[in-house]
């Protein structure tokens, strides 16, 4: 039997969220003869905590971003140049723009000489991260930003051009680096008057804050928030449009795929010596690929869940534990 945890927030939609997502280090456990139950649940445990797994697609978001920060600091006119990660559904975009943002975060926070939200400093915020509320209206996008800082609220009738200005105000007091936006392609879904004052939006969040903008979302190629005067503007400040997951593969070449088979199996831990993780094995790889709809992150997700099997029956983590825990999989993760 597993030992209960304590319930938390599933994204990092709040400052409050970051330390223990950022800090927290996952320490792997050893396998061991004989396999109890204790062993088990905390295999089970470091699996499910185990983070972005590099692939290409992070790595083109690192460098991205990182030259997206470079143009930034060193505009002639400030602020202007953005980031645009496009893809299927779980196919790894958030987790590639968090996993840069968590490590950059980590980076700073390690280099302040002092805890991020000591009391006789202005917290340290590096990245903020939010997502586009579904029914987003108005000024709706400006005030998650505004909140994910924690500050009180503005006043209920305040401006767009007041909610840049406050958040200009702060950036620099936070140390903001950059802002990630999901599930952007939400903004200008409905072409509607709403939808278009959120596409101006965030245009005016691009160029009128200090930070390095990351968009992230679906179907931006047919999505309102990129056509129109603002979508123009965004598109094409972009330093780089990445279409994360899209991965083919060749025959008999190795490829990212098989890289991503290769780095979950030197990831993954089972509680016995002699269990194995044979996810490089091309028939458990290509049931993985084809089971998860060719995308990257569900497969990630499904590989967990198969592992998890695999610990608490005592088995390889193989085409046995995949099939075992696919049913639905697709259809509850993809929506």
């Amino acid at each position: 039997m597993s030992t209960p945890t304590t319930a938390r927030r599933l994204m990092p939609q709040s400052i409050d969220d970051w330390p223990d997502l950022v800090m927290t280090p996952n320490p792997r456990p050893m396998p061991a003869d004989p396999v109890t139950d204790e062993l088990r649940h905390g295999i089970d445990a470091y699996n499910q905590k185990i983070g972005t797994i590099a692939t290409h697609d992070t790595r083109a978001v690192s460098e991205a971003i990182r030259r997206a920060h470079f143009e930034n600091d060193h505009a002639a006119y400030g602020s202007a140049t953005c980031v645009i990660l496009n893809g299927e559904p779980m196919s790894g975009k958030t987790h590639a723009a968090l996993a840069h943002a968590f490590t950059e975060t980590r980076d700073i926070w390690g280099a302040l000489g002092r805890a991020p939200d000591a009391p006789t400093f202005d917290r340290s915020i590096p990245w903020i991260y939010v997502e586009v509320p579904k029914l987003a209206r108005g000024l709706s996008l400006l005030r998650a930003i505004w909140a994910f800082c924690g500050p009180p609220p503005l006043r209920p009738a305040a401006t767009a051009g007041e909610h840049l200005e406050a958040l200009r105000r702060i950036s620099t007091r936070i140390g903001l680096r950059g802002i990630i936006i999901d599930d952007g392609h939400g903004i200008g879904a409905r072409q509607s008057a709403d939808s278009r004052l959120l596409s101006d939006t965030l245009k005016s969040i691009i160029t009128g804050l200090p930070a390095t903008i990351v968009l992230v979302g679906t179907g931006f190629d047919a999505s309102g928030v990129l056509h129109g005067s603002a979508g123009d503007q965004v598109r094409l400040r972009s330093a780089r449009w990445i279409d994360v997951g899209h991965w083919d593969r060749a025959p008999g070449k190795v490829g990212e795929w098989e890289l991503l088979g290769r780095s979950l199996s030197q990831r993954l831990l089972l509680p016995s010596p002699r269990a194995t993780v044979r996810l490089t094995n091309r028939r458990v790889l290509d049931l993985l690929v084809e089971g998860s709809g060719h995308r990257p992150g569900l497969a990630v997700v499904w590989a967990k869940r198969a592992a998890s099997y695999a610990v608490w029956h005592d088995t390889d983590l193989d085409v046995t534990a995949l099939e075992a825990t696919h049913a639905g999989l697709l259809a509850k993760e993809a929506t």
